[in-house]
């Protein structure tokens, strides 16, 4: 259950790689408190979270059918909207109207969040000469 619920967090916060969702997992105390962590548990590694979400659940689709319920009642529960706001940190001084923009709705579902998680996976292995 640790599993659905910490890539829960990650989908929530929109934490795109599971190593950065451990490494938030390990100080950030509310989401300790969600799964049941106290602070001196051992948050788990990444590539045991990873090799979990791969390998444990390939013959079945309960993983991600349990996950997609969870998302599915955080909507329902007005937790998550559905709606991603996505910015530029970049500063630029303009003559801009402040009233004046285009909003965009991106739809993103839960299968996206753990593909964009295989994806970087595959790239973290890459970079560190590791096998597929």
């Amino acid at each position: 259950m640790l599993l659905f619920k910490a890539l829960f967090i990650g989908y929530l916060f929109g934490i795109r790689s599971e190593r950065q969702l451990m490494r938030e997992i390990q100080v950030n105390v509310a989401y300790r408190w969600f799964l049941g962590l106290r602070l001196t548990d051992k948050v788990p590694d990444a590539s045991t979270i990873s090799q979990n979400r791969r390998r444990r659940f390939s013959d079945s689709t309960i993983h991600q059918e349990i996950f997609d319920t969870i998302v599915e009642q955080a909507i329902a529960q007005g937790l998550v909207g559905g709606e991603v706001l996505y910015t530029d940190s970049t500063h630029l001084k303009a003559n801009a109207n402040k009233h004046r923009f285009e909003r965009q709705e991106v739809e993103t579902t839960a299968r996206d969040y753990l593909d964009a998680l295989d994806v970087a996976v595959e790239e973290d292995r890459a970079q560190h000469g590791k096998k597929p």
